[in-house]
């Protein structure tokens, strides 16, 4: 009887311990697939953000975006390059919402890259989508909009809520800066980028520039823009 009792004994060890190693590599072999599938998500968010054709139309929207209402963007970009790019974009980061709201993905680690230029594209096109909700689609973009807290929250924290984020604007200001204001500032050794954007045939004629000047022509600032230093002011020229 008692040998009976020990094989009993054992056979329930032995079965607990197979139980609890099956249980340890299921476990294992779970967290390898969730690995693998956030990889693989996240793997293909950034290589869509960072594509030629998503970025020159999210710089579309950023930069040459000039209506403000549903009715006047439709009647001047209807099946245009202005639309493909509201709907490329826009859709993109409403996606990105979704895979975060289904926490497919770690809005901490994905929106430190993305979120500045969320923040930028949905200021710009916030009004847009609010009149086109009560037109065409009531809840376009609605979970691109449910980001934006948690886009704040990783981008601008101390900035607040609604702060105005612009990265890599190439917006001229209302008023030029005079010769004279950027050679007293020079002289005392501010910090400042000179930005040349001649046309290369100007520079061939005449290559004198100013100090440390980065030359980047005109027409190429938007294949070259991450080429600018953002850590001060910059100074562009083209004369």
């Amino acid at each position: 009887m008692e040998f009976w009792q020990i094989v009993t004994a054992v056979a329930t060890l032995v079965s607990t311990i197979a139980y609890i190693v099956t249980v340890m590599y299921i476990r294992a072999e779970l967290k390898s697939l969730e690995k693998d599938r956030y990889l693989n998500v996240t793997g293909e968010l950034f290589s869509i953000w960072q594509s030629g054709e998503f970025m020159e139309s999210q710089l579309w929207l950023l930069h040459r975006l000039q209506e403000t209402t549903w009715q006047a963007f439709i009647a001047a970009h209807r099946a245009d390059t202005g639309e493909i790019a509201f709907h490329r974009v826009g859709s993109f980061y409403d996606r990105v919402g979704t895979l975060v709201k289904m926490g497919l993905v770690n809005e901490q680690e994905i929106l430190s890259t993305l979120g500045g230029h969320a923040i930028a594209v949905w200021q710009k096109i916030e009004p847009l989508v609010r009149e086109a909700r009560a037109i065409e689609n009531s809840v376009m973009f609605d979970h691109f909009e449910q980001l934006m807290p948690a886009c704040y929250e990783c981008y601008v924290p101390m900035l607040g809520r609604d702060t105005q984020v612009k990265p890599f604007s190439l917006e001229q200001p209302s008023d030029r800066i005079k010769l004279e204001k950027v050679r007293a500032r020079f002289e005392k050794g501010e910090p400042m980028t000179f930005l040349d954007v001649r046309h290369r045939e100007q520079v061939e004629k005449d290559p004198r520039t100013l100090p440390n000047a980065l030359f980047i022509p005109i027409e190429e600032l938007r294949q070259r823009y991450t080429e600018i230093p953002q850590l001060h002011e910059v100074i562009a020229y083209c004369a």
